[in-house]
Formats: structure tokens, C-alpha cells, sequence
């Protein structure tokens, strides 16, 4: 997998945005922009990461993953529910693998369907 900021600067090749664009978009400078893609500084806070994936239209989950951070949204979720944690936990427990934890994912979005 790449790093963060090759993982950015990919992204906003990819949307043929320019760097003081993008940077503008997002609300910072583009010196900090250009730093955080050639990896000269560590992987930028939650609220900016989330605004670099919505300007450059991709899964800030893997933007997450890639910056070792986490949502703060997800955080906050899994404190005020504690069902979800105990199942998280207990699938981590349960060493379920990739096919088993999608198989859950897939049934309960069909409930949701239903």
C-alpha cells in the first residue's frame, strides 16, 4: 500500500487538480499541501484528512488507514454504542477472516433493504 501523501498527490493527479487548487479547496496552504505529499510532514489532523477526501472524491476511510488516524466520527460512534464495540471486539477475538467480516457486512446491509 502506498503512504499518505503519494496516496494525495495520486489522487489529485487523478482529478487533474493542481496543487494551489487543491490546496485552496481544502483550506490550506499549498506549501503544507506540498509538504504533506512529498512525506515531509506527518499525515495532517482528522478534519483535514476528511476535507482532502471530499475534494479529491475518495473513501477517506483509506485515507485514514494510510495516516495511522482515526475517524473522530467513528470514535465518537463506537463510545455511544457499545453493542457495536462488544461485536467488533468479539469478531477481532473470533479471528474472523476478510470472506466472514464481509459476509456480516453484506447481511446487514440487506437488512437495512429489507
Amino acid at each position: 500500500m502506498r503512504n499518505f501523501g503519494e496516496t494525495v498527490r495520486n489522487l489529485r493527479s487523478a482529478q487533474s487538480l493542481g496543487l494551489r487548487e487543491t490546496a485552496s479547496l481544502v483550506g490550506i496552504s499549498p506549501a503544507y499541501l506540498s509538504r504533506i505529499e512529498r512525506n515531509k510532514e506527518n499525515p495532517p489532523k482528522p478534519e483535514i484528512i476528511k476535507k482532502i477526501a471530499k475534494v479529491l472524491a475518495a473513501d477517506p476511510d483509506v485515507l485514514f488507514r494510510l495516516s495511522s488516524n482515526t475517524d473522530p466520527d467513528l470514535v465518537e460512534f463506537l463510545h455511544d454504542s457499545p453493542a457495536v464495540l462488544s461485536m467488533i471486539r468479539y469478531i477481532q477475538t473470533a479471528n474472523f477472516n476478510e470472506q466472514e467480516i464481509q459476509q456480516i457486512y453484506d447481511f446487514t446491509c440487506n437488512l437495512r433493504d429489507e
